[in-house]
């Protein structure tokens, strides 16, 4: 007999910011949920499991970054800190949001022990649900400075797309390998499909890691003390307009 069961579990990974003095670089959160059906099939092998390889699909949605202007930056908790005496204007930032979900079919069959679950197919969707750069709104947009801020946050943005392609792909692999030997064993439907569940979040982590590492040294490597010193000397009738704006002397 067949029967459908959906479940979900959600979590939460931030990224550390790498630390610079303008410009916050990307947060990161990756949420994680899954639904499952599970039909029951005739087919057995030893152990109670029935037989059946696994198919698995990925979907993998990266809509261009919204550009907006903004008012009070803030960056992100574990910044950079301010130099002894400096009073900092953050005039740019860039943040992402990666949330990765699945859908999976199931193969099961009820024995003296329990219920045995198989992936029959798997489907996994990864998304960037939010790519956002802000740019201080006391910047005069279309100016040089909004441009030399517009270009930097760019770097970062190509970093996160650039990633997040390479973690969708290794995310796949990993699911595949999981799925040709994944089992899920309980005493009823809901504790098979969570122990399926749970090694599915446990094969594709790894992936997910991969990528929050990866962000960190590539986001750093742009955000360096030189990138920072070209910053404040380019475009300076956009900076003195900004420091005027701000009550700071030149």
């Amino acid at each position: 007999m067949g029967s459908r069961i959906s479940d979900g579990a959600a979590a939460d990974d931030r990224l550390g910011p790498a630390a610079h003095r303008l410009f916050q670089a990307q947060g990161l959160a990756v949420a994680i949920a899954l639904t499952l059906a599970a039909p029951a099939l005739a087919a057995e092998e030893a152990g109670g499991c029935p037989a059946g390889a696994a198919r698995v699909e990925l979907v993998l949605e990266d809509p261009p970054p919204v550009l907006s202007a903004a008012g009070r930056i803030v960056p992100p908790e574990g910044g950079a800190a301010a130099p002894p005496g400096a009073r900092l204007h953050h005039l740019g930032l860039t943040t992402s949001r990666v949330a990765w979900g699945s859908e999976m079919e199931t193969r099961w069959r009820e024995g003296e022990g329990g219920i045995c679950a198989r992936p029959a197919r798997v489907t996994l969707r990864l998304a960037q649900t939010e790519h956002r750069i802000r740019i201080a709104r006391e910047i005069p947009e279309g100016g040089c400075l909004w441009r030399a801020v517009e270009a930097h946050e760019r770097r970062h943005v190509a970093v996160n797309r650039a990633t997040l392609r390479h973690a969708a792909a290794e995310a796949r692999q990993a699911a595949e390998a999981w799925a040709g030997r994944a089992e899920g064993r309980g005493p009823t439907m809901e504790a098979a499909v969570a122990a399926l569940q749970e090694g599915l979040r446990q094969a594709i982590e790894p992936a997910l890691a991969g990528m929050r590492k990866a962000r960190e040294a590539a986001h750093a490597a742009i955000d360096t003390p030189e990138e920072y010193a070209r910053l404040g000397r380019i475009c300076p009738e956009d900076r003195a307009r900004l420091r005027a704006r701000l009550g700071r002397p030149g």
